[in-house]
């Protein structure tokens, strides 16, 4: 099957199943891509791809910690906005 690679220099930023502009046709023998080919860890060598565990995220305490600050500030808003709201500014 033909898919339409984004690549920044052998990195997959993106893939696609139709061309457009920018992007390289490759020939794979595959219906489906793995899931995760346009996160940014895929490499491609000019007839297959391949996982480069370098370029994968290192430690996922950083990811739960960001998710964990990520909650927080929606806790904050959220009572922000009640705020706004019960004090009758909206």
């Amino acid at each position: 099957m033909k898919f339409y690679f984004q690549l920044d220099g052998d990195i997959i930023r993106d893939a696609i199943t139709y061309p457009h502009e920018g992007y390289t046709e490759v020939e794979l023998d595959m219906t489906h891509l793995p899931a995760g080919i346009n996160a940014g860890y895929y490499r491609w060598n000019g007839t297959a791809f391949e996982i480069d565990e370098s370029l994968k995220p290192k430690d996922p305490t950083d990811v739960t910690q960001a998710i964990e600050d990520l909650q927080r500030n929606q806790q904050l808003m959220q009572q922000a906005i009640d705020d706004l709201v019960m004090g009758g500014a909206l």
